[in-house]
């Protein structure tokens, strides 16, 4: 194979002479070093007229860049502050009526406890709301003196009340034990007249008077008996004050069945303006009117019957004996000696 002989006055060369070393990112001659034009985007248009891709769109088309630059810090709470301040405020309104209110100090109570738990808060910036906790502690204070306050009024109020009732209440009953007291003494004058009467009128013993369906005779009195009555039954009991023994005797004038222990009241009108009833001598009589037997029409039967009387009220004392049935019925006295 032949070769190209070198140019005209160009030095021999040998081809296998070394050659001078190049980089291989040397810049060929007569051009200028490689920089992309000053004002060049890269997104710019392309070369040759061709278009450019353009800038990237924002993710999901918002359009907007993303915010920059650090968050600022949230404001501090003031949910106790509010919560203090609307207690306060209800406590506040409800402070004013007597009773009710009891609910307007507890919640008076619990609207301070939120007011300085918000107003420590507020002092230390863990949270807002400071104005706030100073009302809600102002009204519950005012809300808990208040009901407090008018709790101690009303219940002077209702004490003084029910005293004045009570008052009203005792003169009224005085007046009414006083007219009651003067009618009473009235009957008790008139009654006591009225015994003085017929005890004037007494009948001499052995004599005989109608009492309801009996014929009634008081045939003798004995104004000492404790020997009597002693002697009669040893378990009689010494008297309360002396037994008196009356001997009576009855005859039945009705038409069905007649039992004197059980028709007839024998009392003795003692002197001192008291009457002793047969039925409180505890004693056993020798002839008791409790064995006395049932009568019928015209039957007849003797007995005795004791009082308990102090001696003091025996002496122009009386006995009676009366109808037992009705109570207002039928009355004889006798003279007790």
């Amino acid at each position: 194979m032949s070769q190209t002989p070198p140019p005209f006055g160009a030095p021999d060369q040998s081809p296998y002479a070394p050659q001078p070393e190049q980089s291989p990112y040397a810049q060929q001659p007569g051009q200028a070093p490689y920089a992309p034009p000053a004002d060049a985007s890269p997104y710019a248009p392309g070369q040759g007229g061709q278009p450019g891709y353009g800038e990237p769109q924002a993710p999901h088309g918002t359009g907007q860049p993303y915010a920059g630059g650090p968050q600022q810090p949230g404001r501090p709470g003031s949910g106790l502050a509010i919560a203090a301040f609307v207690i306060g405020i209800v406590a506040f309104l409800m402070a004013w009526i007597p009773v009710i209110n009891i609910v307007s100090i507890i919640g008076g109570i619990v609207a301070v406890i939120l007011g300085a738990i918000a107003l420590s808060k507020a002092r230390k910036g863990q949270a807002g709301g400071k104005g706030l906790a100073i009302a809600g502690l102002a009204l519950s204070g005012v809300a808990i003196i208040g009901a407090i306050l008018m709790n101690v009024v009303f219940g002077a109020a209702i004490s003084s009340a029910v005293d004045d009732a009570v008052q009203e209440s005792i003169r009224d009953t005085e007046n009414q034990l006083e007219d009651l007291g003067t009618d009473v003494s009235a009957e008790e004058e008139t009654a006591a007249a009225e015994e003085q009467a017929a005890a004037a009128e007494a009948l001499p013993l052995g004599q005989s008077a109608e009492v309801g369906d009996y014929t009634v005779t008081v045939k003798g009195v004995n104004l000492n008996a404790n020997e009597v009555m002693a002697d009669e039954n040893l378990y009689n009991d010494e008297p309360t004050n002396q037994y008196v023994l009356v001997d009576v005797s009855v005859a039945y004038n009705g038409d069905d069945e007649g039992d004197a222990w059980l028709d007839l009241n024998h009392v003795f009108q003692g002197s001192d303006s008291r009457q002793y009833d047969w039925v409180d001598c505890e004693a056993i009589e020798p002839n008791s009117v409790m064995d006395a037997p049932t009568l019928t029409a015209g039957g007849t039967a003797d007995y005795q019957v004791c009082m308990d009387v102090p001696p003091a009220a025996i002496e122009g004392g009386t006995v009676f004996v009366e109808d037992a049935f009705p109570f207002d019925g039928t009355r004889a006295y006798w003279a007790a000696k």
